[in-house]
Formats: structure tokens, sequence, C-alpha cells
């Protein structure tokens, strides 16, 4: 089962199933739905986050996946193909608007490895704008849903809980990015790190409580959202440089999935 678990972690198909299920959550936050937007996401981020770490190991970073995909180099190519290759696919099938905001996170996401991680700070918010791009923006642009204040205030609450639960992954990467990176963490300190990110789930609260008395979000979902941010933040104040690989990974990373599932509960309860 551990390795099992290992294998879709190390080839990045438990990230890409994340991604999927905020993708699936904006779906039922907005009632509205669109197959070939999840399926590119879902493949989008296979090819990505593969292909990032194929090329920062070979440029030579030290990380505990190294010796992993070393092993397993022909599964991870084989990944990188269908990814690439049904996105691409899908890409095609978009409006012109839908396109063009792909191509601006694709660039972001391919020449992240080649020097944009590198610039102070950077690597958390482009993370954060890709995540909310992927798994909110697209839907709403291919759907033609209107650009109102509250798909405005879904959008930066998005952004604001991947920004929260992706400084945990900046303290679980302190060994290996403090002589290259600047991050949040390494700059000030690990317990002010936490507090940012409570910060940012806080601010997610009170965006969904505002939206809810503007009646503009259902009592399930705010139920839903709530209930997630509280899960997140135990997660964060739990987070150190003393958990394993698995805890960042696997259960910080399962975040994404068990937002989707508090959605679909909630429905199912109210």
């Amino acid at each position: 089962m551990k390795s099992f678990i290992r294998f879709l972690v190390f080839s990045n198909l438990w990230v890409a199933f994340c991604v999927l299920a905020l993708a699936l959550s904006s779906e039922l936050l907005f009632s509205t739905s669109n197959y070939q937007i999840s399926q590119f996401v879902f493949f989008a981020t296979l090819f990505t986050y593969n292909f990032q770490r194929v090329v920062r190991i070979e440029r030579g970073l030290n990380h505990v996946r190294k010796v992993w995909l070393a092993k397993q180099n022909i599964a991870i190519y084989i990944f990188m193909a269908c990814g690439g290759l049904v996105s691409a696919y899908r890409f095609f099938e978009f409006q012109l608007i839908t396109q063009i905001v792909i191509v601006i996170v694709g660039l972001l996401s391919v020449l992240y490895p080649f020097g944009l991680r590198k610039i102070p700070f950077s690597k958390i918010f482009i993370i954060s704008f890709v995540w909310t791009v992927s798994t909110m923006l697209l839907l709403v642009l291919e759907n033609n849903v209107p650009i109102s204040q509250n798909i405005v205030l879904h959008l930066l609450s998005r952004f604001l809980f991947v920004f929260a639960i992706t400084i945990p992954f900046d303290i679980r990467d302190l060994k290996y990015d403090a002589q290259d990176l600047q991050t949040i963490p390494l700059f000030f300190g690990i317990l002010k790190a936490r507090f940012i990110a409570l910060f940012s789930l806080f601010i997610c609260v009170v965006i969904s409580v505002f939206q809810y008395l503007e009646n503009s979000l259902i009592s399930s979902n705010l139920l839903a959202l709530i209930l997630l941010y509280f899960v997140a933040s135990i997660f964060i104040v739990k987070s150190d440089e003393k958990r394993g690989e698995m805890y960042f990974s696997f259960w910080v990373e399962s975040l994404s999935i068990l937002c989707y599932l508090f959605f679909v509960i909630s429905v199912l309860i109210f």
C-alpha cells in the first residue's frame, strides 16, 4: 500500500487528481460544468509537474524524489507524453480567450524551473496564480460565466487558499531551497510563515461569510468552505521541517480533494 501511495505521489498523479478536485469544486460552486476543461486541467497538470521535476533534477537539484525518478523514468516520460498529448488535443477545442489564458499560465509553468522560481517570493505566487486560473478561471471563461463581484471574490478565495496550503511545502523545502531560493518561511521564519498562512485562511472565511450574507453563497457551500479552512489550519499548524515527505505531498495536498468531498457531502446533508 505504501509503495502504491508513493507511486501516486512521486509520479504526480496525486497532484493531478487534487487539481481536478478543485476544478470540480468550482463546477459545484458555479452550478456549471465542462468535461473538456476538467480533462484538460488533469492532463496538463500531469505533464507540467513531471516536466518541472525532470528538468529541476537534471539541473542538479538535490531532492528526495531524485533516486525514485531515476528508477521510474520510463513511467514518468509516458505520463508526460499522455499529459501533453491529451491537453494539447483539448486546447484546440476551447474559445480564443481561454486559449490565450492557457498560453500565459503555460509559459509560467514551463519557464518556472528555468529561473522564474529564483525571483524572491515568486514561487508561491506563481503556484497560487496558476492553480487559481486552472481550477476556476478557465471554467468561468469557457462557460461564459459573467465576471461579477461574486466571481472575483471566489477567485480571490481560491488564490488565498492555495497560497495558504503552499506555505507548508515551502517549510518542507527549507533544506532544499535555502541555497538559491527566497521563500516566506526562509525570510520570515517558520512561526511567522504559519501565521501568514492562517491569516490567509481567515480572509477566506471573511469572504465566504460576506458572500453568504450577500446571498451569493448557499449555506451548504458556506459550511463546506469553513470546514475546509478549519482542517487546512490544523495541517498548517502541524507543519515543520521534521515531517516526512508524505505528510506534505499526500496529506496536505489532499486538502484539495477534501474541498470537493466537503461540497458533495454538504449538499447531501442540506
